[in-house]
């Protein structure tokens, strides 16, 4: 975002918003290369707080900073149109650089818009004719695969600290994509697939309290498993953890 921000003028500085308290390490980050925090706390159901203080923070550069001339937003939502329509009206202008699945078709119509995954260099899926025969692809060891696993178990963990459940539908649509376990929402269903196969994690039903018809489906980690204690540095006897029902 640094390199995007530099074609249009000299970078002034950054913000970045989030819940520091459960990511304290990429918070760190930021520091380190001179990015402020603003602590947007997370609420129980697992939504966070950060699009509201995104809209008057940066209002208030786009009206008060004369050394504001262009903002880099790294979101593009829908709900940051008003805030395009704002900077244009100061005389200021709302570039996005962020990863493709999360810009809207709305704002792509309206602002300029520099994909996250070129800037990283990240090569997305290539479509075109593969000439292999399934039975004699060669297993590949995927040394990501392993971090992956303990960085899945490690966020879950903490978030099964926190909340009284971990609903299946926002661990895959949200969760999981801001972990980086997948590229979009049918990539992640598929690893829980797998790790539902493993018996890492299962999925169990929670009481809704809105609709008692319609139970909402939940994904939990099997205390039990190896793999999972091994990935949480656990050595002893698995340890029982009460369930809410």
């Amino acid at each position: 975002m640094r390199a995007v921000g530099g074609i249009f003028g000299e970078v002034a500085g950054g913000k970045a918003f989030g819940d520091w308290k459960l990511r304290a390490d990429d918070g760190r980050e930021f520091i380190e290369h001179d990015i402020v925090l603003y602590h947007a706390p997370r609420i129980d159901a697992g939504n966070d707080r950060t699009e509201p203080a995104v809209l008057l923070e940066v209002y208030e550069w786009i009206r008060d900073r004369e050394d504001c001339g262009t903002v880099i937003l790294g979101s593009g939502d829908a709900g940051y149109q008003a805030l395009v329509d704002r900077a244009r009206l100061h005389g200021r202008r709302i570039v996005l650089c962020a990863f493709s699945r999360s810009v809207s078709t709305d704002m792509l119509a309206t602002v300029p818009f520099f994909p996250l995954e070129v800037e990283l260099g990240i090569r997305t899926a290539e479509h075109g004719d593969v000439n292999v025969t399934p039975s004699v692809v060669p297993e590949v060891d995927d040394p990501d695969t392993e971090d992956a696993l303990e960085r899945f178990v490690r966020e879950m963990h903490q978030l099964e600290g926190r909340l009284n459940f971990v609903g299946y539908s926002m661990l895959c649509s949200q969760w999981m994509l801001e972990w980086g376990m997948g590229w979009n929402e049918q990539e992640c269903r598929r690893l829980i697939d797998q790790y539902q196969d493993a018996g890492i994690v299962e999925r169990h039903e929670v009481a809704n309290h809105h609709n008692p018809d319609w139970p909402m489906s939940a994904i939990r980690l099997v205390r039990a498993n190896e793999t999972m204690r091994g990935a949480l540095g656990f050595s002893d006897g698995p340890v029982s953890k009460p369930v809410p029902v």
